[in-house]
């Protein structure tokens, strides 16, 4: 079953961006799936998965914005930073046995991503596109 599902408004125009963005819900909504399962080894895999890949798209993200020297790059490192470290948090605490760490994953990420798309993400759009990087 799908918890959150991809809308067009959350397009940046750059292709790389917003695959790696739709994969990402994907993830989500796999972890969902995984705990409602009940399934403890699929969920934690699920989770896994979750952060790595969030790992590896801040990483492009931040590629990209370092290439256009984008204005807001250091912060925008740190709300991806701050977001990576939560997750962890919140990882530590499921795999020692507080299930009610994943339903705080799963609260974080559906509003969380969102709105990073939303507000911090579109508002490098203008200036990725000025300097020419995508």
């Amino acid at each position: 079953m799908t918890l959150v599902y991809w809308t067009q408004d959350l397009n940046t125009g750059f292709a790389d961006v917003d695959e790696q963005h739709q994969i990402l819900v994907d993830h989500f909504n796999k972890l969902d799936d995984a705990f409602k399962s009940a399934d403890y080894e699929a969920t934690k895999k699920e989770l896994q998965d979750l952060i790595d890949y969030t790992i590896y798209h801040f990483g492009e993200e931040e590629k990209m914005l370092e290439q256009a020297n984008y204005r807001m790059t250091e912060p925008h490192k740190k709300v991806h930073a701050n977001f990576v470290k939560k997750m962890g948090e919140l990882q530590g605490r499921f795999e020692n046995g507080d299930i009610t760490a994943l339903q705080e994953v799963l609260d974080m990420c559906d509003g969380w991503l969102f709105r990073h798309i939303r507000l911090n993400d579109h508002g490098y759009i203008a200036d990725v596109k000025a300097a020419g990087v995508r």
